[in-house]
């Protein structure tokens, strides 16, 4: 939608009138609004939301779990805000680097860290002799309600046409148009972009504008532009939409009771951001809609307004207390007893995901996958996961659960990690058998490393590494004692040589890459690899087939890659195993003894759920069995060759057993759980601690080695 100049003048004026609005502006052009003082009422209250955009897209009027409880809020004293977004002109007066040849001067400022819009506050507070700085959330919510108490300031729905979206653009890591509207039908409130539709790659994520983006811009269409859409009814532009705006406060839970000027929290993890971009479903862009990010994060999607007046002297609340994962946590390290490694010993399978079903935030009982476990110095295992309603979808989180040293259950599963409206997704964890833990995870546009040197109780603020992309599954220490961890988007593999505090990346994907058995190229084959170092120094990794015509150039096997130079180039061939694929993810690691071990899956989970499965041949006390499903095999020759195979199993007769996401599997002593993304570690007693998407298994080297009894054949 865009409007004509005088329109849009005679709308400000009206809007200016409704408020008795002062305008001022300053030394860099830029416009800023009086905001009187006065009161309102912050978050939204009625039924929440279920999260599944899919069967409803265009629901925009449900409530966040984290918008209540609703509470009174009195701003004692008025600022001026800008009118609209810091713009590209006014930020190159900052920084004249910026987006050098590129932009349009009356853009918002996209990719603009809190921490630069910070800095830039500072610069302009310095080069007028006044205090600006960002709003708080407060006078955020204030700010964009203009007096309404509606959903939108605009009413319960935005007009029609308001919100643009690229139709064929969706930020890193979230759903597109296309899933949300197949039939390219659309909610009226949505502005498809371009013919067919036409993706805006920002330049802050490492992509350009294309030529027909441009070309749309001299139309008006350009939806970074500022104040080419009616403002509030107190003359500020764009607070529906375009980007998300940063705030000052510290992220935290809302408090019930009357409040004033409040200021958020001392401390957190993340700092609140307000507003939503283009191209995302319009629940986010609500008047009381909350999101939070880590401050250092570059993303496209942020920009900032800034407000000129002293900070507010509400009180800080104090930081978010500790989830139950994080609660209690003992301090010594655990005197561990070691079993007799001769004895054969297997547990499970057993549920260790507990969330009420129901659950719609802050964890979700519908969706919980992808899941990372590691030791602890204390003896406590530690998992993590995602969860989340939908996988490419803002609401995911991290999630974590702790089983106790001693204990033998998990305990129910609470928040371990959640920047609000952000897919903060596929989190790993590791320790490095001193001191600290390492949790990584996927973000916006980078992925975050923190670090814990006390089990699990605090952990560090959370930092950056590039190129963005999924980690790969399981970390390792290289006898040069550098980090590695595999990558799956661009690149191989990420690496550290100073125990975590910096990262670069290795092994860089070319188009000429001869990605099939005999072939050489820049990054490992597959993704969700997980690597090993061989006893020559060279580097192993098998991976889930991808893109999916793979399976058929590996034969149906999945692909090994070894690697010479530290993951630089790498050589292919085909394994002895077959390929897995979608909802099914491997592990290997060195064991303590010296062997490699590898789990997977005897068949692809689409083959299996059509009952097209084809299992493997295990060896048992009565001879061969065909077994389908979760399996081990140890290598004790570098991976040359997998003798000890064993189906993962407690064996029995047939039984049903639960699976991810409430779901069943049938267990037997030929039959184990079919799929799940796999994580393993090896504790301290040598025991194997094997997560699937929804169960926990332990067994040791002597388990794999000894031939189980001969199963029925079902």
């Amino acid at each position: 939608m865009h409007l004509s100049f005088p329109l849009l003048t005679a709308l400000r004026l009206a809007s200016l009138t409704i408020h008795s609005a002062e305008l001022s502006s300053n030394s860099i052009g830029m416009d800023l609004v009086r905001i009187e003082a006065g009161t309102f009422t912050m978050g939204q209250d009625g039924p929440q939301t279920d999260y599944k955009m899919k069967n409803h897209p265009g629901e925009s009027d449900r409530p966040d779990w984290d918008e209540k409880p609703v509470h009174r809020v009195v701003i004692s004293k008025p600022f001026f805000i800008g009118a609209t977004e810091v713009t590209v002109n006014q930020y190159r007066q900052f920084d004249p680097e910026y987006l050098k040849g590129r932009g349009l001067p009356d853009e918002s400022a996209s990719g603009i860290s809190w921490n630069k819009a910070v800095e830039f506050c500072v610069w302009l507070s310095k080069k007028e002799g006044k205090t600006y700085r960002l709003p708080t959330e407060a006078e955020w919510e204030y700010a964009c309600r203009a007096g309404t108490t509606t959903v939108f300031n605009t009413g319960d729905k935005l007009p029609d046409g308001f919100l643009p979206w690229y139709t064929r653009f969706s930020y890193p890591g979230l759903f597109p148009w296309s899933f949300y509207f197949p039939d390219n039908t659309t909610s009226p409130e949505y502005l498809p972009l371009g013919e067919g539709g036409t993706s805006l790659r920002l330049a802050n994520d490492g992509f350009v504008i294309p030529d027909e983006v441009a070309a749309a811009a001299k139309k008006n269409q350009l939806l970074l532009r500022v104040a080419h859409r009616p403002p509030n009814a107190w003359g500020l532009y764009d607070m529906h939409g375009n980007l998300c705006e940063w705030c000052s406060d510290w992220y935290g839970p809302y408090i019930a009771g009357d409040q004033t000027d409040p200021r958020g929290r001392s401390d957190g993890d993340f700092r609140v951001f307000r507003d939503g971009p283009h191209s995302m479903l319009s629940r986010l862009v609500r008047s009381a809609n909350r999101g939070a990010w880590i401050p250092d994060s570059s993303a496209s999607i942020f920009g900032f307004r800034v407000v000129l007046g002293e900070q507010p002297q509400g009180p800080l609340l104090p930081p978010e207390p500790p989830p139950k994962n994080a609660q209690h946590v003992k301090q010594e390290v655990a005197a561990m007893v070691m079993p007799p490694q001769d004895d054969p010993f297997f547990s499970g399978p057993k549920t260790f995901v507990k969330i009420p079903d129901g659950s719609f935030g802050p964890l979700f009982s519908s969706h919980n996958h992808s899941p990372g476990i590691t030791e602890c110095p204390n003896g406590d295992l530690l998992a993590t996961w995602f969860s989340t309603v939908l996988e490419g979808a803002t609401e995911l989180c991290n999630a974590a659960a702790r089983l106790r040293f001693g204990q033998s259950e998990w305990e129910e599963a609470s928040p371990f990690w959640d920047g609000l409206d952000i897919n903060d997704h596929a989190p790993k964890l590791w320790w490095d058998g001193d001191k600290a833990i390492y949790h990584m995870a996927r973000g916006h546009s980078e992925n975050i490393v923190r670090t814990s040197t006390d089990n699990g109780a605090t952990w560090s603020k959370a930092w950056s590494i590039y190129p963005q992309g999924e980690t790969g599954n399981g970390m390792i220490r290289t006898r040069k004692g550098v980090l590695m961890i595999t990558q799956d988007v661009g690149v191989s593999l990420y690496t550290s040589s100073d125990n975590g505090g910096s990262w670069s990346s290795t092994g860089v994907h070319h188009p000429n890459d001869e990605v099939r058995p005999g072939g050489k190229g820049g990054r490992h084959a597959g993704i969700h690899a997980p690597v090993v170092e061989l006893a020559d120094g060279r580097l192993m990794t098998i991976g889930r087939p991808h893109p999916t015509p793979q399976v058929a150039v590996f034969g149906g096997k999945a692909p090994l890659s070894f690697s010479s130079d530290q993951g630089q180039s790498w050589t292919y061939m085909e394994s002895e195993f077959p390929a897995v694929t979608s909802v099914q993810r491997p592990v290997m690691i060195r064991l303590r003894e010296g062997p490699i071990l590898l789990c997977s899956f005897t068949d692809q989970w689409s083959e299996f759920y059509k009952g097209n499965r084809k299992g493997m041949t295990f060896r048992s006390e009565g001879g061969e069995f065909t077994g389908y499903g979760l399996f081990a095999a140890v290598s004790y020759d570098e991976g040359k060759t997998w003798p000890d195979r064993r189906l993962i199993t407690p064996g029995g007769p047939k039984r049903e057993a639960g699976t991810m996401n409430h779901g069943a599997f049938t267990l037997s002593g030929t039959m184990a759980e079919p799929r799940g993304y796999l994580s393993i570690t090896q504790t301290r007693d040598s025991r194997l601690q094997l997560l699937t998407s929804g169960n926990h298994y332990v067994f040791n080297l002597a388990w794999l080695k000894q031939l189980p009894p001969a199963p029925n054949q079902e």
